[in-house]
């Protein structure tokens, strides 16, 4: 269920961000001028606008195996659709992790888009460190092999990649949202792999 916070606005930030608007939250209010503090850079200035209400979303982000559950700040009205890519806080760590939105749950049901202020449950994997799945095939039996990378590296198809201390070239890659790339220089980034397949070079 979401919770509705103290009203933030969004606004360019003179300090940090003087072209592209950013969360700010309400220090006080004397008719259309508003004293506000930027989020991301802690500076005090004052704008002219309306405030913006926010809803508090649950989320929980996948890491392999593993899920996390966080609450994330979203203008009520903001749409969320499968395939988003979200900035998810972990306070606890200090750290901020890249995931992309796999379901969305509203009323009870899993859908492909909703309104921040409808949304019961975010269920998203992590993208900014992931883990790659590949099986390298040696002539006469398939290895499995798990390689941890960041999220935006890129795997080509063709190309003679180092796993561990042997040499393969990946034959073609499965895909994430289905489907395969096997065409020599197709290009995928490893946070939206499911598997490659490699041969071994010997």
């Amino acid at each position: 269920m979401n919770t509705r916070s103290d009203p933030q606005i969004t606004a360019a930030c003179p300090t940090c961000s003087p072209e592209e608007p950013r969360l700010h939250h309400i220090i006080r209010q004397h008719g259309a001028e508003v004293l506000v503090r930027c989020d991301a850079c802690g500076s005090v200035h004052t704008v002219v606008s309306k405030p913006v209400r926010t809803a508090s979303v649950r989320t929980i982000v996948s890491r392999g195996e593993d899920s996390e559950r966080y609450t994330i700040e979203l203008p009520e009205d903001h749409e969320v659709y499968v395939g988003d890519e979200l900035v998810v806080d972990d306070p606890s760590a200090d750290e901020v992790h890249l995931a992309e939105v796999a379901s969305v749950e509203s009323g009870g049901r899993r859908t492909v888009v909703a309104v921040a202020s409808e949304i019961d449950t975010i269920w998203a994997r992590a993208i900014d460190e992931v883990t790659v799945k590949i099986a390298i095939h040696d002539g006469t039996r398939t290895e499995s092999v798990r390689l941890k990378v960041f999220g935006d590296q890129e795997f080509t198809v063709g190309a003679i990649e180092k796993i561990g201390w042997k040499n393969a070239r990946i034959i073609r890659i499965k895909l994430q949202k289905r489907g395969f790339k096997k065409n020599k220089g197709d290009v995928v980034l490893a946070k939206d792999i499911k598997r490659i397949f490699a041969e071994r070079i010997r």
